[in-house]
């Protein structure tokens, strides 16, 4: 099962990226990083995880996130 982590570097995100990864699944992490912006992926992220750097208001770049996605945990959110 292909899952999709919106906000999945963040606190709660990573872990939850964490948990399903461990049990096998196929997991994308589609976040853009703030408030800290990274040249690439930050060395504290899950490395079982593939990752879509990128903003959610981007349509194309999110249709793209979504192919064969089958379950979405929506965790993006503005800090602050």
């Amino acid at each position: 099962m292909k899952i999709l982590i919106t906000g999945g570097a963040g606190f709660v995100g990573s872990h939850v990226a964490e948990y399903y990864a461990r049990k096998g699944y196929e997991v994308v992490v589609f976040d853009n990083l703030e408030p800290q912006v990274h040249a690439s992926k930050p060395d504290y992220l899950n490395p079982d995880a593939a990752y879509i750097f990128g903003d959610m208001r981007d349509e194309d770049v999110l249709r793209k996130a979504l192919e064969g996605v089958e379950v979405i945990f929506l965790l993006a959110s503005a800090v602050g």
